[in-house]
């Protein structure tokens, strides 16, 4: 609950700075010319990405358990609501404790929705280190290459996890002794054992990983597809690649806290991006973001309570999970 408290202030500190900067009269003036038509494509876009996501989820889960693909695209749009309103990853918990229903040990389900959904960080930081090279921005020069230096970091310590993992063990046990008390030592050794031992299931021929990476890849076309037809349906035109490479330092944007409906989140992480490192103007960013941030509260809600109903989600169950947890 205070982590709620926290991320709630934080929103509202930054919708104050946010609304300091642009012109609210000017925002909604030009949002009340959006071609409703226009919206369409918007609505399939955002419907179409956690599809493809439940896919991946369904793809990646192949290897252990079958798992019914529409329970997925319920799943996914229950997650995204409960995110949405509640930040304290309440969406991966609930998908956990769903995925128990199926004989999945709720602990490991909960760290291989993680581990999915960390499979997102590795190509955000990959492809965002390849299209910041490509597609003209504001960026510090030095941006690429700490985003390169951070993904191979990561991807050679999700090597050694996932395909050398005698070594990995080897290595927790040069570690050990660092830490003095006999029981830090234990379950330091048991977390990272279970980790190891939940990374594993990323242990796949490489063509299986290569499908894994374009699902990925697909999934954020989707996304950027929102962004570059929500700018259409306000009769501006952008780069589709623009809107690609947004939608990833966007995503990046998720590791810092939220405030529930990512209220002032959205709009000055948005506004940042669009206007300050593409050099779009403060009005025609600001007006797109706040029209994409209320038709996600709308998608999010509509799609979140058909999923909720039918997977028939014990709120109670998740929410007390979701706090013991944080």
């Amino acid at each position: 609950m205070i982590k709620i408290l926290f991320n709630t202030v934080l929103g509202l500190v930054l919708i104050i700075v946010w609304a300091h900067f642009v012109n609210l009269r000017e925002i909604f003036q030009t949002i009340s010319k959006v071609n409703l038509i226009g919206l369409i494509p918007v609505f399939f876009f955002m419907l179409a990405s956690p599809v493809i996501r439940a896919i991946r989820l369904k793809f990646f889960l192949s290897e252990v358990k079958s798992v019914k693909l529409l329970d997925l695209v319920y799943l996914n749009g229950a997650a995204m609501m409960l995110n949405f309103f509640i930040p304290i990853r309440m969406g991966e918990i609930a998908k956990g404790v769903f995925l128990n229903r199926y004989g999945i040990h709720i602990g490991k389900a909960i760290v291989w929705v993680f581990i999915d959904r960390f499979v997102d960080f590795l190509a955000v930081l990959a492809l965002a280190g390849v299209l910041v090279g490509v597609i003209p921005n504001s960026l510090p020069q030095n941006f690429s290459l700490t985003v390169s230096i951070i993904f191979i970091a990561t991807f050679i310590l999700t090597y050694l996890a996932v395909f050398q993992v005698n070594f990995t063990r080897k290595l927790i046990q040069i570690l050990k002794p660092i830490f003095i008390v006999k029981s830090i030592k234990i379950y330091f050794e048991r977390f990272s054992n279970f980790i190891l031992e939940s990374f594993s299931i990323l242990r796949r021929k490489p063509k299986d990983l290569l499908v894994l990476v374009g699902i990925t890849i697909l999934a954020y076309g989707a996304d950027s597809a929102i962004w570059y037809f929500t700018f259409i349906a306000l009769g501006v035109d952008q780069n589709y690649l623009k809107m690609y490479l947004g939608t990833l330092l966007s995503a990046l944007t998720y590791l810092i806290p939220a405030a529930p409906g990512y209220v002032g989140s959205a709009e000055a992480s948005g506004t940042l991006i669009l206007s300050g490192v593409f050099g779009i103007s403060t009005n025609s960013a600001s007006s797109m973001i706040v029209l994409f941030h209320i038709l996600t509260a709308i998608f999010v809600i509509i799609y979140g309570l058909i999923s909720i109903f039918s997977l028939k989600l014990d709120l109670g169950l998740i929410f007390k999970k979701a706090l013991k947890r944080a």
